[in-house]
């Protein structure tokens, strides 16, 4: 007997299409987007299971390569922007996991004229902000190395005073500020900000107002380790 032959049902025929759309993509500068124009064409793989919108599956494809690139650059960056995703999407590439092939897509990118001035607003306020950073960690070096040479030498703190404030310097502030320190030391070998406070307001509370002032801040650079919430020096203030 013979058998039935089997009807062989045919793989349908690939389709292809073109890409054609303008929309915002995002740039490094919030709130001012490029304007990107994508145009690109595309084609079907065979496959048994063909992908049901392969033109939405090529323009995703496409502006997710386009929009990760676009996001890390400023509007003032447009056609360093384009070379870039030009380069990765000049060259036939298959979508992963869908039988659809981008045969080739380009991009342009403009930017308008409010979207160039934040850029350039945005970059300058970022530099500015590096070298404050940059002139923060450089004064808190040298604080802390001063504050490591005079712990060393208490006496090495009236060189520092009378170097900024010499008015406030009388014969009797050598002995003070040498007991003072001697006296820290003891009270507060761990950091024990009460006691210190206490021994600083004491010491203070004779002094004008503008040598007190000055002597706040001094001894809150020479003897407050830096992270602490609680500075001993402000406390006696």
């Amino acid at each position: 007997m013979r058998r039935p032959h089997r009807r062989r049902t045919s793989w349908p025929p690939p389709r292809a299409g073109s890409i054609d759309i303008t929309c915002p993509a995002p740039s490094a500068t919030p709130g001012h987007p490029f304007t990107l124009t994508l145009t690109g064409t595309w084609e079907e793989i065979p496959s048994p299971r063909p992908h049901h919108t392969p033109e939405a599956a090529a323009t995703h494809h496409a502006l997710v390569i386009a929009r990760n690139i676009t996001s890390t650059l400023t509007p003032a960056d447009s056609v360093l922007a384009a070379a870039h995703i030009n380069t990765l999407l000049g060259r036939p590439a298959d979508i992963p996991h869908i039988p659809v092939r981008l045969t080739w897509a380009q991009v342009s990118l403009t930017a308008d004229t409010e979207a160039l001035t934040a850029a350039s607003r945005y970059e300058r306020h970022q530099h500015e902000e590096e070298q404050r950073r940059a002139e923060q960690r450089r004064n808190l070096d040298q604080a802390r190395a001063l504050q490591d040479t005079v712990m060393s030498d208490p006496s090495l703190a009236l060189a520092y005073w009378y170097a900024t404030a010499p008015h406030a310097i009388d014969e009797k502030t050598l002995p003070r500020l040498e007991q003072l320190h001697a006296q820290a030391a003891a009270y507060a070998p761990q950091g024990r900000w009460a006691l210190l406070a206490r021994l600083l307001h004491t010491f203070a509370e004779d002094l004008t107002e503008d040598a007190k002032n000055h002597l706040i801040d001094t001894v809150a650079l020479l003897t407050d380790r830096y992270g602490t919430q609680t500075s001993p020096v402000r406390s006696a203030s």
